[in-house]
């Protein structure tokens, strides 16, 4: 199945007024990619909206900060302002936010993501298991990497997981990126949907865009801004859309005026899911 990314812009918190509001509706983003498998969330820089300095920093964080495992995150995150309401996010509960576990219990074969650490000289992985686990392989200490166990307690070990290893959904990565422009003029054998109001209502391109979809490598869905569309984005960086077949207005019975940008990346996920081929890596939960 062809990886789904999405792409928000910088200015994404412009219509909120306070830094739980923000936080809020980040954590409504990551819940929302999380829910339909986005691998990967790009940040854009919105050069037409205004938007307060520290905006994106804390658009940033606490997405990433949400899809770290909770055993990890006091390791990653230290006490910084942007997390202030980072208690009262709902959690994300993917399948590698693993609780922990007792490490009698771990098999060879079984994957969680950690932290390396080094203790004289050795590299070691926390990975929320009561105690480090020696780690096979190159990395630095504080880096995040997902690991796989090589052999069973009580000679656990662990390497570097390849994609080979994780059979289910394993969360997304967050990319920040100069503008919208160059995001898309270097999307080769991507799938680009673009959600706008001004575009064909979706229900006119749903069969074309399920038979594409079927052969993508990736599908990039991308977001303009709470009072900036994507026309007028790519505008103001002197191009536009009309290079792109999926120009899409996903809410053509809509009962209110506006569709607010994390009703729109919830919406828009939900009606393209019924498109989407199965996904081998769905979430699965003991």
């Amino acid at each position: 199945m062809s990886d789904l990314w999405v792409a928000i812009p910088d200015s994404s918190l412009s219509d909120e007024q306070t830094r739980r509001d923000k936080s809020v509706k980040i954590a409504q983003f990551a819940r929302a990619c999380s829910i339909f498998r986005v691998k990967r969330i790009y940040i854009y820089h919105d050069s037409l909206s205004q938007f307060e300095m520290d905006d994106p920093d804390l658009l940033k964080t606490i997405l990433r900060y949400l899809d770290t495992p909770q055993y990890l995150r006091k390791i990653l995150y230290p006490r910084m302002h942007q997390l202030e309401y980072a208690g009262i996010l709902h959690p994300i509960k993917a399948p590698h936010h693993r609780p922990p576990e007792d490490i009698k219990h771990v098999k060879a074969g079984d994957v969680r993501t950690g932290v390396i650490a080094k203790v004289k000289g050795q590299l070691f992985v926390e990975v929320g298991l009561g105690s480090l686990v020696p780690f096979v392989g190159q990395g630095f200490e504080g880096k995040k990497v997902n690991v796989k166990f090589t052999s069973p307690y009580p000679s656990l070990k662990a390497i570097e997981a390849t994609e080979e290893d994780i059979f289910e959904y394993w969360g997304y990565e967050v990319k920040e990126v100069p503008s919208l422009g160059k995001l898309l003029g270097s999307a080769e054998k991507i799938e680009v949907v673009i959600t706008s109001r001004k575009g064909s209502y979706f229900k006119n391109v749903e069969a074309k865009f399920a038979e594409r979809a079927k052969n993508a490598q990736n599908i990039l869905v991308v977001f303009g801004a709470p009072k900036h569309g994507v026309h007028d984005i790519l505008a103001k960086e002197g191009t536009s859309t009309k290079p792109y077949e999926f120009v899409v207005n996903m809410f053509s019975n809509q009962g209110t005026e506006t569709v607010r940008l994390e009703e729109a990346v919830l919406g828009t996920l939900a009606i393209l899911n019924n498109f989407l081929p199965p996904s081998d890596r769905s979430a699965h939960f003991k």
